[in-house]
């Protein structure tokens, strides 16, 4: 039985020419641009804009500090990111996490 040919190997991909972006996770991680959002979102009425900016600041943000700094349980800051459960935040929960990003 004969030698069936393979195909070479394909060059691999070149990043030459290309220049490395400014990562999302330290744009949603800071609190100021953080905060500004959200308060627009609430001038706006908005909520599902609400729910998404502050879910993306503290999925990129660390909740071990973000408990330590508001006084909130990690799990209650899991929840907040949590799509399947309902986004009925307190007011007390809301307000430590603004005295947190005004800091």
């Amino acid at each position: 039985m004969p030698k069936t040919k393979t195909l070479k190997k394909q060059p691999g991909f070149s990043t030459k020419g290309l220049t490395k972006h400014e990562s999302d996770d330290k744009l949603l991680a800071d609190p100021q641009i953080t905060k500004e959002a959200l308060v627009d979102a609430l001038v706006h009425n908005d909520l599902e804009t609400f729910r998404e900016v502050l879910s993306a600041h503290l999925k990129a943000a660390s909740k071990l500090g973000i408990s330590k700094k508001t006084g909130l349980g990690r799990q209650t800051l899991y929840d907040l990111i949590d799509p399947k459960k309902e986004f009925n935040p307190t007011l007390k929960t809301l307000g430590a996490i603004f005295e947190t990003l005004a800091a």
